[in-house]
């Protein structure tokens, strides 16, 4: 004859029922852990999951041997939740990988108004989060910390760093072109230099250079008929080239203008039209025939003509 066993006492749900009491009388309740504040309403206890995904996450030790996660995160403007997001970031890893966190962001171009770290959320005279962060700004860099380094996988960052220009590019390249490396990394690394170089220098100057060096031009060749990375950036190459020499044109035609009516141009003219943006170059040409000369000087944005 079989005995059901007793069944178990039901534990009361501490958790509910705290929770029960406390919503009862809030305000009370603060009086009591946060004198000062007062209650307003209700809001949902559910914390949602937002999928996220870092750009780098490293294991990472210090010289005393100690561990810790190092969070890179690249980025190529400034965004106001950056600060965070970082926070978020840290406080996610953390938790899944139980090691301190380390944020650094990496701006590949230059921007304005960078975030310092670091990210806090204020509440009267204390902040309820403060979260510290690293920014690195590639510009700021010194491009010999490159050109002396001999790691060439780290060549196509360059273009971005303080002081690159095309002959130090070409530099580069010609390191690239030469390193004992496989095939395909070789190329992949002077595609992504390539890429690179056209966000900051002359493209039209940067092709012309490679294609005078025939080692160069050869991987150029190449990539020329597979990178589509590099076939984009070789055509906005020759549309700028084509607007630069338009741009040109109009300059000449302004200054040819502005000599008939009015003799030689001083310094400061001269300056301001070889600084004029290209899209009110044919604004000039078309109103230099019969604006005063104060006039032009106001399109130019110099002071009036004395």
């Amino acid at each position: 004859m079989s005995s059901t066993p007793p069944e178990r006492p039901v534990r009361p749900r501490f958790d509910q029922t705290l929770k029960w009491l406390l919503s009862r009388a809030p305000n009370d309740v603060l009086a009591l852990i946060a004198p000062g504040l007062t209650w307003h309403r209700e809001r949902s206890p559910e914390v949602p999951a937002i999928g996220r995904v870092a750009d780098l996450v490293w294991e990472v030790a210090r010289q005393d041997g100690r561990r810790g996660l190092l969070h890179i995160e690249l980025q190529v403007k400034v965004e106001g939740d950056l600060g965070e997001r970082l926070a978020e970031y840290a406080i996610r890893l953390h938790r899944r990988d139980h090691l301190p966190v380390r944020s650094v962001v990496i701006f590949v171009r230059q921007v304005a108004n960078p975030p310092v770290s670091p990210y806090v959320i204020p509440w009267d005279e204390d902040d309820s989060l403060t979260f510290r962060f690293d920014v690195v700004r590639l510009w700021e860099i010194p491009q010999d910390r490159l050109l002396t380094s001999p790691h060439v996988q780290l060549l196509p960052l360059l273009p971005l760093l303080a002081g690159a220009t095309v002959d130090t590019t070409m530099s580069a390249a010609e390191r690239l072109t030469a390193a004992p490396i496989p095939h395909q990394e070789r190329e992949d690394l002077v595609a992504l230099l390539i890429g690179l170089a056209g966000a900051r220098l002359p493209r039209g100057s940067l092709l012309d250079a490679m294609r005078r060096n025939p080692m160069i031009d050869d991987v150029l060749t190449e990539l020329l008929k597979e990178s589509s990375i590099v076939q984009l950036w070789a055509e906005e190459g020759r549309a700028e080239g084509r607007a630069e020499g338009r741009a040109e044109g109009l300059r000449e035609s302004i200054r040819l203008l502005l000599e008939e009516r009015f003799g030689p141009l001083d310094t400061a003219v001269l300056a301001a039209i070889e600084h004029c943006a290209s899209e009110s170059l044919t604004e000039l040409v078309r109103h230099s025939p019969t604006d005063t000369l104060e006039q032009i000087h106001e399109r130019l944005g110099l002071p009036g003509a004395e």
